[in-house]
């Protein structure tokens, strides 16, 4: 098990994608961790928004409001209250977030799984095959595609990527998946995939999507 010093420790690793929510503001944004000082504050790039919420992200964009931060590490789901510090503009756009007292993580593999039926598209071998996702959880999902005898069909270990518009988050959609199980009938392939460390605001997105159809069933 992560101890929560180390876990502490990741918060203010560059480089490291993080997804950022802002209090009294109903969304997320993805941004990467400049550095930081250890018990003091945590140093990440200006939220990277869309361009016409741009504005309204600024009105929450001010010393002393609350923010949730989330990433991934090591396959977990993490995450940490926060508050504003001060967002400078110069040299660049930092945001200075106060250092979390405590790290919040999850296993990914014990989120329940949901029934759905979601446009997909599979990229085997280089070649792109349109699929559904049938259902999902925040750890993988059940992708199925009617089988063509010009792509090959995967193996348990191999490694694909999934695209899933409904999930797109400033253009990225591509989710890394690896292959788990695999059946197959004279119609179809199905294959249980586990997903490989996706960005945090394509899981973000996923895990506010399996919660919505929890909380009406």
């Amino acid at each position: 098990m992560i101890s929560q010093k180390t876990k502490l420790k990741v918060a203010c690793t560059p480089g490291l994608r993080v997804a950022v929510e802002l209090a009294g503001l109903n969304d997320k944004a993805p941004s990467i961790v400049i550095g930081g000082d250890p018990g003091k504050y945590v140093i990440v790039k200006d939220p990277m928004v869309h361009p016409t919420d741009r504005a309204l992200w600024s009105e929450y964009l001010y010393s002393g409001n609350d923010a949730t931060v989330r990433f991934i590490y090591e396959g977990i789901a993490s995450g940490f209250e926060t508050s504003i510090i001060k967002l400078i503009n110069s040299p660049d756009k930092l945001l200075f977030l106060k250092y979390p007292k405590r790290i919040e993580t999850y296993n990914l593999r014990r989120h329940k799984r949901i029934n759905c039926f979601l446009e997909a598209e599979l990229e085997l071998s280089g070649k792109k095959t349109i699929a559904v996702i049938e259902d999902l959880s925040s750890s993988g999902c059940c992708i199925t595609y009617i089988k063509d005898e010009k792509t090959e069909t995967p193996e348990i270990g191999d490694s694909l990527s999934a695209h899933c518009p409904y999930f797109a988050e400033n253009g990225e959609y591509i989710i890394p998946c690896k292959v788990q199980r695999v059946t197959k009938d004279s119609r179809k392939i199905a294959l249980g995939v586990t997903f490989e460390k996706p960005s945090p605001s394509v899981l973000v997105k996923i895990q506010d999507y399996v919660a919505t159809i929890l909380h009406h069933t």
